[in-house]
C-alpha cells in the first residue's frame, strides 16, 4: 500500500510527541483481568488458593504445622458451596469435591457440601464474593453455567450464578448487572423515617428444587427497585481478605503513632481524621468499610450470619425465621463447634481439624494469608510516582506501613512490617461519597481509609464500585461543603493532585497499579 507524504510525517510526529503531552489514563487492572473464580476452573486449571503467610521477614519464621494445617482447612470451609438442609448437600459435609474428574478442594462452584444457607442471603459460600484476582481477594467475576461442558464468560455472580442456583426464583434487581461490581445492600431509612442501616439480603430460597423440606417456603424480596427509585439504597462491595491478621495484629498505640506524627502536615492540609471504636472496650475498631468491625473473628461471624444467613456462636439468630422456609429440623445456631463422637458427617470432636465450625476455621484461614504482593519490578513511572504520592499529601492518609505488635503467640505475625497504605481511621468525604449510613463512631459520610495494598488488581472501586477506572476514584475524593455534609478532607491533597503535570499524574496511576 502506498501512503502519502502527509500521512508517513504524520505517524512520524506521533511517535515523537513527548509523553508529557498525553493525557493520564488508568494503565488497567494489572495483570488483566483474572476472572480467578470460575473461568479458570472450567477449564481444568488450578484455581489460585489465598496465599500462606510468607517468613516473617525479620526473623525468618513461618508458620508452624499447626497453623498450616488449619490456614489448609479453612481454604476448604471458605470454598464450601451451602445447601439449606442436611439431606441436601451433594457431598459429604466438610469434604473436598470433584471438578471435571479432578479433585478440587479450593473452590466447589457446583456441589454442595455444607448445610447451612440462610432463607435470605446474598451469598451462598465465602469465595463467591472474594475471587479477584485469587480466591481471597475482592469482588470479582464466575462463570454463571459451572458444571457444564461449555463455559460461558465469567461475569458478576449475583446477575444470574447465585440468584437462580437450584431454580430459586429471584428477581434481579437493576444495579446488579452483568460485568458490574457484585453490591450488598443497605436501606437508609426505615419506612416510618428513623434511621436503618442494616443489610437488607438480595436472595431468597423460594422455589429451591434441591430442598424438599421447604415446599412451601413463600418469602419475597424486598422491593429494591421501588427503594432505589427513592434514593433509600446504599451499596457497599466486598474488600479482599488478604493480610488482614497482620491488619489485626497492629496495635492501637501504632496507629495512633503515625496519625500524631502528621499532625502538623495534616492540618496544612485540611486532614483531620479519627478513630472508629469499639463501644465495649473503646479500643479501635479497623475492618470494614467504616472500621466498623473490631476483629477477624467479628468479621468471619457477621459475613457468615449476614451474607449467607448461617447461624453461629456469635451470631446465632437467624436473620429471616419463617419456619416455612427453614425446614422442620435445621438446628439454630446452625455453625458451631463440632461434637460428633465419629467422622461419619466429617464432624468429630476428636479430629484436631473438625472441631471448630466453618466460620471459625474461616477466621483462621485469613489470619494466616499473606497481604497482596505488589508489583516485583515496577516501572521507572510507577517509581516516580510513589515519590510524588508521598509529596502531594496521598501518604498522610494512606500510610505507607506500620509494624505488628513486638510480641505475640504466632511469632510469624509479630514484629513485622504491614505494608498496608491506610491509616486505619475514619474521615469526612463530603457528599460525593457519602452513604448517610452511620457505623458506631463513623458518620454518614465518614469512611476508613482504604488500604490499598493489592488495588493494582482490583477492578472496582470506591464503597459502592461505582468506577472501575482509578483517575475518576481519585476525582470522587474531592467535594466541597454542603447543607448535610462537611467538606472532604481530602480536597486539598485532590488540588494538589490535579495541578501535577500529565505525566506526573501517570505516574501516580502507575504506581498505584504497581501495588
Amino acid at each position: 500500500m502506498k501512503l502519502s507524504l502527509g500521512f508517513t510525517i504524520a505517524v512520524c510526529t506521533l511517535f515523537i510527541i513527548p509523553r508529557s503531552t498525553w493525557a493520564q489514563k488508568d494503565p488497567g487492572v494489572r495483570g488483566g483481568v483474572q476472572n480467578t473464580g470460575g473461568g479458570l476452573q472450567q477449564q481444568g486449571i488450578p484455581i489460585p488458593h489465598p496465599p500462606l503467610m510468607s517468613p516473617n521477614p525479620k526473623t525468618g519464621v513461618t508458620v508452624n504445622d499447626n497453623e498450616k494445617a488449619l490456614f489448609e482447612e479453612g481454604i476448604l470451609r471458605a470454598g464450601q458451596l451451602e445447601s439449606t438442609c442436611d439431606d441436601c448437600a451433594q457431598v459429604l459435609d466438610g469434604s473436598p469435591v470433584l471438578n471435571m474428574g479432578e479433585l478440587d478442594p479450593f473452590f466447589p462452584q457446583f456441589h454442595t457440601n455444607s448445610n447451612g444457607l440462610g432463607a435470605r442471603h446474598n451469598a451462598d459460600q465465602c469465595f463467591a464474593c472474594h475471587a479477584q484476582p485469587r480466591l481471597g481477594g475482592s469482588g470479582g467475576f464466575l462463570v454463571p453455567n459451572p458444571g457444564d461442558p461449555v463455559p460461558q464468560p465469567a461475569e458478576n455472580p449475583q446477575f444470574r450464578l447465585i440468584p437462580h442456583r437450584f431454580g430459586r426464583q429471584n428477581i434481579v434487581p437493576s444495579f446488579e448487572t452483568q460485568y458490574g461490581p457484585i453490591r450488598e445492600v443497605r436501606f437508609r431509612y426505615k419506612p416510618d423515617g428513623t434511621r436503618d442501616g442494616g443489610v437488607h439480603q438480595l436472595w431468597v430460597v423460594r422455589g429451591d428444587v434441591n430442598d424438599p423440606t421447604i415446599p412451601n417456603c413463600a418469602l419475597r424480596q424486598p422491593n429494591f427497585e421501588a427503594q432505589l427509585k427513592a434514593g433509600n439504597l446504599s451499596f457497599r462491595v466486598p474488600l479482599p481478605m488478604l493480610g488482614l491478621g497482620l491488619i489485626e495484629s497492629i496495635q492501637d498505640r501504632e496507629i495512633l503513632a503515625h496519625h500524631n506524627a502528621t499532625a502538623s502536615q495534616r492540618t496544612a492540609l485540611g486532614i483531620t481524621g479519627h478513630p472508629n471504636r469499639s463501644g465495649n472496650d473503646g479500643t479501635i475498631t479497623r475492618f470494614g468499610w467504616k472500621a466498623q468491625n473490631k476483629s477477624i473473628t467479628m468479621f468471619a461471624g457477621e459475613a457468615y450470619n449476614v451474607e449467607m444467613g448461617i447461624t453461629n456462636e456469635l451470631f446465632p439468630t437467624a436473620t429471616e425465621e419463617d419456619p416455612k422456609c427453614q425446614g422442620p429440623e435445621k438446628p439454630e445456631p446452625n455453625d458451631i463447634i463440632r461434637t460428633d463422637a465419629d467422622e461419619t458427617r466429617n464432624q468429630a470432636f476428636s479430629n484436631p481439624l473438625h472441631i471448630l465450625p466453618d466460620w471459625l476455621q474461616f477466621q483462621v484461614m485469613m489470619r494466616f494469608t499473606d497481604g497482596p504482593t505488589p508489583d516485583p519490578h515496577p516501572s521507572a513511572s510507577a517509581m516516580h510516582g510513589r515519590e510524588l504520592f508521598s509529596s502531594i499529601g496521598c501518604a498522610l492518609c494512606h500510610t505507607p506501613g506500620m509494624q505488628t505488635a513486638p510480641v505475640m503467640l504466632s511469632p510469624v505475625l509479630q514484629d513485622r512490617p504491614v505494608n498496608l497504605f491506610s491509616d486505619l481511621i475514619v474521615h469526612h468525604m463530603g457528599a460525593n461519597l457519602a452513604d448517610d449510613i452511620i457505623q458506631g463512631q463513623a458518620g454518614p459520610d465518614e469512611f476508613r481509609t482504604t488500604p490499598l495494598w493489592g488495588v493494582g488488581q482490583r477492578i472496582f472501586f470506591l464503597h459502592d464500585g461505582r468506577t472501575s477506572d482509578l483517575l475518576e476514584a481519585i476525582q470522587f475524593h474531592s467535594s466541597g461543603a454542603t447543607s448535610r455534609y462537611p467538606a472532604s478532607e481530602a480536597n486539598g491533597v485532590i488540588q494538589n493532585f490535579n495541578t501535577l503535570s500529565p505525566a506526573n499524574k501517570q505516574a501516580i496511576l502507575d504506581f498505584l497499579r504497581s501495588l
